[in-house]
């Protein structure tokens, strides 16, 4: 009898030819104490070490659990593999969707908690305390501040996540390139449930200050009608200022003996260069924005099945 999943779990990866047998090992552990049938899919993205050779020697241990490894034909990047990996489990049977990081950073624990949820179409998993370092903190902590300010939202949640398939649909539909923050943006039912961030099984996280910094301005790209509103805004105060000083000034030396202090034309220039700047903000995030939602990638399955614990039955 085929291996009909109700519940799948999709995980990508990279380099993690030391950690991937021991996520395996707990994340298998863990849906193992489901009642339901559940597909892990492991989504390789790329890697030049034996990730792959290693995640294919796992042997299925549980009989309402399989493994299914993905191989992506080079390193595509997270949130591709992401995507890949719910265009794979959308073929399947399962009905809900779960995403969670491949390096042990996101604790497996939840699934449990996750799984028991069925009522809410989207249900994160909240970040409660943090094992980086303090740099990498407070570059965090500036980023939810500069994300909630700007989209009017708060984000502290990463891709670990469950979705329905009336959400993967939307998912699906659309190109992505922040999916916690593409989630966000759905208009259903969402809850939140807090684990605390642990530390990588193979070491040292690979979320540097560049990549943080690209994640961050991908998930604003989510928000792009935000970030223009936002940068429009401040063209069109900037423009009312400009005005103003330019009456000021033209007000002084028609109706006035005062000399027109050097100042105000510094303070014009630079008004005039603010607006400017912030137009040109403006016309490159409709450029962006507009990329953001072009449906390129829809139904590109770059994937291939590297291997399957329906072979080793």
């Amino acid at each position: 009898m085929s291996f009909a999943p109700t519940l799948a779990i999709i995980a990508p990866c990279f380099n993690e030819e030391s950690s991937v047998l021991p996520f395996l090992l707990e994340l298998e552990q863990e849906a193992a104490k489901l009642e339901e049938r559940t597909l892990i899919i492991l989504v390789d993205d790329g890697s030049n070490d034996r990730t792959v050779e290693r995640a294919s020697s796992h042997d299925r241990a549980v009989p309402n659990v399989m493994l299914h490894v993905l191989g992506l034909p080079y390193n595509m990047g997270h949130q591709e593999a992401i995507h890949q990996g719910l265009l794979y489990a959308n073929g399947t049977s399962a009905t809900r969707f779960i995403v969670l990081d491949g390096d042990g950073e996101d604790d497996p624990g939840a699934i449990s908690e996750l799984a028991a949820i069925r009522d809410i179409p989207v249900v994160f998993v909240g970040r409660g305390k943090r094992s980086e370092s303090i740099g990498f903190r407070v570059g965090y902590f500036i980023y939810r501040k500069l994300f909630r300010y700007i989209s009017g939202r708060a984000i502290g949640f990463g891709n670990y996540s469950m979705i329905d398939r009336r959400v993967l649909a939307a998912v699906l539909d659309r190109s992505f390139v922040h999916y916690a923050a593409f989630l966000s943006q759905q208009n259903v039912a969402q809850r939140i449930i807090i684990r605390d961030r642990r530390k990588r099984i193979g070491g040292v996280s690979k979320m540097g200050f560049r990549k943080l910094s690209m994640h961050a301005f991908r998930s604003l790209i989510e928000y792009s009608e935000e970030v223009l509103a936002f940068f429009l805004k401040g063209f069109l105060y900037l423009s009312i200022i400009f005005l103003l000083s330019i009456l000021t000034i033209v007000g002084i030396k028609l109706f006035t003996d005062a000399a027109i202090p050097g100042w105000a034309s510094i303070l014009s220039v630079s008004l005039f260069n603010s607006m400017l700047l912030c137009l040109g903000f403006f016309v490159i995030g409709l450029l962006l924005a507009n990329t953001a939602h072009r449906r390129e990638r829809a139904g590109r399955h770059l994937y291939r099945l590297v291997s399957s614990t329906e072979t080793h039955e």
